[in-house]
């Protein structure tokens, strides 16, 4: 499958998209160590082994209750119950240190402020608990920037499953062909691809080109300010 970055495939898609559904985790912001902070706080005080930056890299993109499982020992990652409780506990460690450290990533608030400039629909999906998402962008981004906001809950499969890309894409009243979804990882790519969406890159974020190459990115963006080269 031939991959292209944004300029090389301008001329071919510019105008074409009335949406842009974002990522957060990665993709907007770098979240990482403020998430490693609020899982190692966990598994410091139920006496579990605390976790690397690469585990934690490793670990995410499924969602929080499958962050927790990915970070538990392994001989507890079957148990329910133990997942559900320190699931539960991560979330209160959460709650005080997901803006310890988080940032939007340079470039990025400029941009998104074009974009909404030149009359874009924009929406934020992450499997990101849904409180936390919602509370991350209204700190970290102007009321209003954004369209819909929405995390993982129990409402929607978590992505890659579509259900919950699509339901955006309705909300911002466009067709699946004209939203640019931007994401960081192959989970991305895959929920782009499985709604319909032109699955976009960055490789900013936490997994390598390859990976997003591989799982489907039809274009890699380098730059934030190359996204404003598709409109």
């Amino acid at each position: 499958m031939m991959v292209y970055n944004i300029p090389q495939y301008q001329r071919k898609v510019k105008n074409m998209f009335k949406a842009v559904i974002f990522d957060l985790d990665g993709t907007l912001c770098y979240t990482i160590d403020d998430l490693r902070t609020a899982m190692n706080a966990m598994l410091e005080e139920k006496g579990y082994p605390v976790r690397s930056k690469e585990e934690i890299y490793a670990a995410i993109n499924f969602g929080s209750r499958e962050f927790v499982r990915r970070s538990l020992p392994e001989e507890l990652r079957a148990d329910e119950d133990e997942v559900t409780g320190c699931h539960k506990l991560y979330s209160s460690h959460y709650d005080i240190h997901y803006l310890d450290s988080t940032y939007p990533y340079a470039g990025i608030p400029e941009v998104l402020e074009k974009l909404r400039a030149k009359g874009l629909k924009m929406g934020v999906l992450s499997n990101k608990g849904d409180s936390h998402t919602k509370k991350m962008v209204s700190k970290l981004f102007r009321e209003g920037l954004f369209d819909e906001v929405l995390g993982g809950s129990e409402r929607f499969p978590h992505k890659p499953e579509p259900q919950s890309a699509l339901w955006m894409a309705s909300q911002l009243g466009v067709e699946p062909r004209e939203v640019l979804y931007v994401g960081d990882s192959n989970i991305d790519m895959e929920t782009a691809r499985n709604a319909g969406f032109f699955a976009c890159g960055v490789t900013w974020g936490y997994r390598d080109e390859l990976v997003l190459t591989s799982s489907g990115a039809s274009a890699l963006v380098r730059d934030p300010k190359e996204f404003l080269l598709y409109f």
